[in-house]
């Protein structure tokens, strides 16, 4: 990513993560983003003047509006809504599905910090006024950031356009959350390098698969600076895990595959 910032690009990029000797010349985009869904602060003695709002005396109690109970119901409809994407539209390199939404991390409590997140969380007899939702959220290769976020900025409008509270106090939305986002990889299978790729792995006596790779790595930055890229690399497992590791023997063999590619690419001196 440095490198890409820097100017450090080249006509294209292969990329050597785990992909089991398989070619895979697109990806999906990532982003990270955060949404805030503000209610109001009470104490939860006062719940049932939330749940039956009424009078007492000269004074009306103003009704607490629970950001937990309202976050609940975005979330519903989160899951409705990537089941409406997925299933309107796929890539034939990926599988079925995979512009998915995770809603990954979730905070509620009341109080808004500096850092984005409710001050107190500890306390259940607060009606909370703050609930924080953190989305890990992946679009298809031949998708764009641009529209990826006006159309989701557009499920929240309406979703908040059903609520009488939510009308007024609309969830906002937080994009590049922690400086993530992943451009997406939509390399052409019949690109030369993947062409060579694939043509020197079938010269070891193997066929391999051209397909998308379902999670995002460094040929994302190369794409989104207009380099063509693809991905290419040993077999392995526990990714992410303590127990990461490579297969050395395909290690060597994906060595010899990418040196034969390197060599028809680049040609020799």
């Amino acid at each position: 990513m440095d490198a890409v910032a820097r100017g450090k690009l080249a006509k294209a990029v292969l990329v050597a993560e785990p992909t089991w000797g398989d070619v895979l010349p697109v990806e999906g985009g990532l982003e990270w983003a955060r949404v805030t869904i503000r209610g109001r602060n009470a104490h939860s003695a006062l719940r049932y003047n939330e749940i039956y709002p009424q009078r007492h005396g000269k004074d009306r109690l103003e009704p607490g509006v629970n950001a937990i109970e309202l976050a609940a119901r975005f979330i519903t409809a989160v899951r409705q809504y990537e089941l409406d994407r997925t299933r309107a539209r796929s890539h034939p390199l990926l599988p079925i599905g995979m512009n998915t939404i995770n809603i990954g991390v979730m905070h509620g409590g009341t109080g808004l910090g500096e850092n984005g997140l409710p001050t107190v969380m500890t306390n259940p007899a607060i009606i909370p006024d703050v609930a924080v939702l953190d989305l890990d959220m992946k679009f298809l290769p031949d998708e764009n950031s641009a529209d990826y976020r006006r159309d989701f900025e557009t499920f929240v409008h309406h979703f908040a356009a059903a609520d009488a509270w939510l009308r007024d106090n609309p969830p906002t939305i937080q994009w590049e959350l922690g400086g993530l986002y992943f451009p997406p990889m939509n390399t052409s299978p019949d690109h030369p390098l993947v062409q060579s790729l694939v043509a020197n792995k079938a010269r070891i006596g193997k066929t391999p698969q051209v397909k998308g790779f379902v999670a995002v790595c460094d040929a994302a930055h190369y794409a989104g600076a207009g380099v063509d890229g693809v991905i290419f690399g040993p077999s392995g497992d526990g990714f992410h895990g303590a127990d990461e590791y490579v297969e050395v023997d395909s290690v060597v063999e994906t060595a010899k595959v990418i040196a034969a590619s390197v060599i028809d690419w680049c040609g020799v001196r």
